[in-house]
């Protein structure tokens, strides 16, 4: 099968960290000071870990990073023992609803479908098993009602839970999920953290970008602090 992207579909190295990132440096083009300096951290497989800090602290610069929409300036990371593209669909990367373009015209069902896309080949449609993820991942959030709706007519909170649903139907082994808890009603957030325990209970590893860490007492297995891009110890 000719892959749908250019990077390689490699297996987990046995016992390796789920996430591997030493003294790693980005810049944004055109600026200066690093969004992201000298930052490390490791994460074990079939953890939940809380990536804590305010606005501009840099967690989703890292996420950005570790899916290779950023270019690293120095330092290095690696997924499951391999360097950045080679696990690239073991990784799915959750970013804040404000970056979809909710105007787009598209269905819920077409939206969580682009999830499978990194498995195709450049001549192979989607598939029965393709749809029967999707429809899962739909089930599983509680939206399977909402499979043929414009993704323009969504509430807030099912905004979040069909981005979820994408993340699921790729079927990856590390989440990057940059604030999915925030700004959601009290239904969505239950069935958000409900989700979160299921992929820890499969063996998957999530990291989760956000500012409450405090209120979200019970959910992680440990936290790592940013402020200005740079770990506070």
């Amino acid at each position: 099968m000719i892959p749908y992207c250019s990077h390689r579909h490699s297996r987990p190295l046995k016992e390796a960290a789920a996430l591997l990132v030493q003294d790693l440096t980005v810049f944004y083009s055109g600026q200066e000071k690093p969004a992201l300096n000298h930052f490390s951290v490791t994460v074990s497989p079939g953890t939940v870990m809380a990536l804590v800090g305010p606005n501009g602290a840099g967690k989703s610069t890292l996420f950005k990073a570790i899916s290779g929409l950023l270019p690293v300036h120095s330092g290095e990371v690696s997924v499951f023992g391999h360097s950045l593209g080679a696990c690239h669909q073991r990784v799915v990367y959750l970013p804040q609803r404000s970056e979809i373009d909710w105007l787009f015209p598209m269905t819920v069902m077409d939206l969580v479908l682009t999830g499978r896309y990194i498995y195709l080949g450049w001549f192979k449609n989607l598939g029965p098993k393709d749809k029967g993820i999707v429809a899962k991942a739909l089930q599983q959030l509680g939206i399977a009602d909402l499979a043929h709706r414009h993704i323009n007519q969504l509430s807030g909170g099912q905004q979040q839970r069909v981005l979820i649903a994408r993340a699921l139907a790729q079927n990856a082994d590390l989440f990057l999920m940059d604030e999915p808890l925030n700004a959601i009603d009290a239904a969505t957030r239950e069935t958000v953290k409900n989700v979160l325990s299921n992929i820890k209970g499969e063996g998957k590893t999530v990291i989760v970008a956000t500012h409450y860490y405090d209120q979200e007492e019970g959910i992680y297995d440990g936290a790592v602090y940013l402020q200005d891009g740079e770990m506070i110890r």
